[in-house]
């Protein structure tokens, strides 16, 4: 999508209200704003559909609002002129992307792209700012989004500058870990070659690193299923005396 105009364009002129309103309503940010005011902006809002593989926004255009993913997943990434990748986020349902530049009226300084068939909610930039300026909730949820991308991009400077590749998949692990229902049990959200990209180290590099936590009792690896076996060993090799929080599902505050 090379702006505004062009992404308005791709929009359904007859959005599905209910499908709008469900994805509002799984989005941390709308969580406190109530029914009534939620299914207001709902009205305002638009659908975009997303096939697997499309690039849905390109680094550079302009966003007309942020984008709630109602089902699929969105992967956010830079790209180099030479044509490597580095995953920034992996986005799924009931989370979103592009809060910053929404408010800022700044370009995307990245690419979105869709992993599965998906559809996305466009919540305006004007729906945003009407909330904010009338809905106190709706703005410290604001605050607290805003504050913990700050957060994560922080952790991602330390884990490509301080960190080693071995250190920045047992911190993964950890984080997937803390999201998972079943204790222990974890399954990446996406191929490996997609996590290599999200960690930064090549796909190689990863099932390397995996076999070797495997060859020392720390986890066992079936395909996209990794079993944690000893979960003090890996918050050590995590370079983390306690488990730290989740930070890969950060759907508390995306």
């Amino acid at each position: 999508m090379q702006s505004s105009a062009a992404t308005l364009r791709r929009m359904r002129s007859l959005p599905d209200q209910r499908l709008i309103e469900g994805a509002l309503e799984q989005l941390a940010l709308f969580r406190e704003l109530g029914a009534q005011r939620t299914a207001a902006a709902a009205k305002q809002c638009c659908v975009m559909s997303g096939r697997r593989g499309e690039v849905l926004a390109r680094r550079g255009s302009r966003l007309p609002g942020i984008f709630v993913v109602a089902y699929g997943i969105v992967k956010l990434a830079l790209r180099g002129q030479d044509g490597d990748e580095r995953v920034l986020r992996l986005v799924s349902s009931g989370q979103g992307f592009g809060e910053a530049t929404a408010l800022l009226g700044e370009r995307s300084r990245y690419e979105a792209s869709a992993l599965a068939d998906c559809k996305l909610v466009m919540v305006p930039s004007s729906v945003l700012w009407k909330l904010l300026e009338t809905e106190p909730r709706f703005a410290r949820r604001m605050m607290l989004v805003l504050g913990g991308r700050a957060l994560e991009m922080m952790d991602e400077v330390e884990a490509a500058t301080l960190q080693r590749g071995s250190q920045r998949l047992a911190r993964y692990l950890q984080s997937l870990g803390a999201s998972s229902p079943t204790p222990g049990a974890v399954r990446l959200p996406v191929s490996k070659t997609l996590v290599a990209a999200r960690l930064g180290v090549k796909k190689e590099t990863l099932s390397r690193l995996l076999h070797q936590l495997a060859a020392e009792g720390v986890i066992r690896v079936e395909r996209r299923d990794v079993k944690i076996l000893d979960a003090a060993r890996l918050r050590s090799a995590a370079g983390e005396a306690e488990a730290p929080p989740a930070k890969e599902a950060l759907a508390a505050t995306s």
